[in-house]
């Protein structure tokens, strides 16, 4: 059931997608069952690069302790790097990233894209409400207005590529409106998330009704906040 509730899951973002598999391989102990949950996962997330990340690990028998105090060291210090960015500022985000959000606690107001179809912002919005935060969610048909309202726009992302990133649907309208109104646009992103050409050459993004990710060009992004910088 538990790996069931992982591949059926359409809301969360991957960073806890990669802690929900991880707490799974935990209660695993043979290092072919694990792999094979891997495969699953990767299967039914096929954008989330970070799985692929966590799929190699697991198959260099790597210890599971250690893997998942390396991903959350790197979660945090892209956290840290993105308040230092967001403090005290007026920040448009989309969607829900769980780094994102940890790392906006200092901002001064966080105005949130719904992100339909799955409306993940609204749970962001209810997260840093629930810190104290002033959170303001908006349609996404408001784009305009939001990116208007705010100092900066920041982003995660599912995959980093060599001339692009992927992110969830409505990035790339998001990317292209803080161009138009000259603000400032990071990706917030630990190098987990960093994808092998094979990776980008395995992906396909073509339409469909229930299309959730898409390609963002990196010629768009200010900076990609990392655990480095």
């Amino acid at each position: 059931m538990e790996l069931e509730t992982i591949l059926k899951d359409r809301s969360s973002g991957q960073s806890k997608i990669i802690r929900m598999t991880i707490e799974l391989l935990k209660k695993t102990k043979r290092k072919n069952e694990r792999i094979d949950i891997c495969k699953k996962v990767c299967s039914a997330h096929k954008a989330m690069a970070g799985l692929r990340w966590l799929f190699k690990q697991v198959v260099e028998g790597k210890a599971i302790s250690e893997i998942e105090a390396e991903i959350e060291k790197m979660d945090e210090m892209c956290a840290k790097n993105l308040e230092k960015i967001v403090e005290d500022k007026v920040v448009t985000t989309i969607s829900r990233s769980h780094i994102v959000e940890r790392g906006l606690l200092k901002a001064k107001h966080v105005i949130v894209l719904e992100s339909t179809p799955g409306r993940e912002g609204l749970e962001m919005a209810r997260y840093l409400r629930g810190r104290g935060l002033l959170a303001t969610t908006f349609p996404d048909s408001a784009i305009s207005y939001a990116v208007r309202a705010c100092d900066i726009v920041v982003v995660g992302a599912d995959a980093v590529l060599e001339n692009s990133f992927i992110n969830k649907t409505g990035t790339l309208p998001l990317a292209l409106t803080a161009k138009h109104f000259s603000k400032d646009f990071y990706v917030v992103s630990p190098s987990y998330k960093f994808a092998e050409v094979e990776f980008e050459e395995s992906i396909d993004l073509t339409f469909s009704d229930d299309m959730l990710f898409e390609l963002i060009p990196s010629s768009l992004v200010t900076k990609f906040v990392t655990e480095r910088e």
